[in-house]
């Protein structure tokens, strides 16, 4: 479990990108998931290059990247597929949600003192940090551009609700 100091850094990344995110003129869910991606980011980073605080961090880390990445393409990827103008971001993404999950499975099966973990790990770092700028610089405008305010707004509420749903089973 994450300490209180890391809950505040987490929670204060993270609504530093949603200002920078409404700043771009994103809104919604696309805000929310933006916040999301900055409360992640700062817990990887704690994480990283800390072997001692792995037993307490890796499991809310853990959770809060499958509950996103899943509440994610139930929610924002499903409406994305329906749209010919964003399938193919759909398509990719769902590809690169698979690769996010097979990486935190790698992480799971060993043993959080093994030499390899951190090397591991360093990929999930990767791999985030991949998926954020794709989606953050690409796929949320052009999604938004595409679905409408008005939708993203509709959207927030179903992903808030799906998320929390998602973080009970992860």
């Amino acid at each position: 479990m994450a300490s209180r100091t890391d809950e505040i850094l987490s929670k204060g990344m993270g609504k530093a990108k949603a200002v920078k995110a409404a700043l771009k003129g994103l809104s919604g869910v696309f805000r929310t998931l933006t916040e999301q991606h900055g409360q992640a980011s700062a817990l990887l980073h704690r994480l990283k290059g800390n072997p001692d605080r792995r037993v307490e961090l890796w499991p809310t880390v853990r959770t809060e990247l499958l509950a996103h990445e899943r509440a994610e393409m139930e929610v924002v990827y499903r409406e994305l597929h329906y749209d010919p103008r964003t399938r193919q971001m759909a398509e990719h993404h769902d590809q690169e949600a698979g690769e996010l999950e097979s990486i935190i499975r790698r992480l799971d099966m060993l043993p959080m003192n093994d030499p390899t973990w951190e090397t591991v790990f360093d990929e999930l770092v990767r791999t985030v940090q991949h998926h954020v700028s794709e989606e953050e610089g690409d796929i949320f405008p052009k999604a938004q551009d595409v679905i409408g305010r008005d939708r993203t707004q509709a959207m927030d509420v179903t992903y808030e609700d799906a998320f929390t749903a998602q973080k009970r089973m992860a």
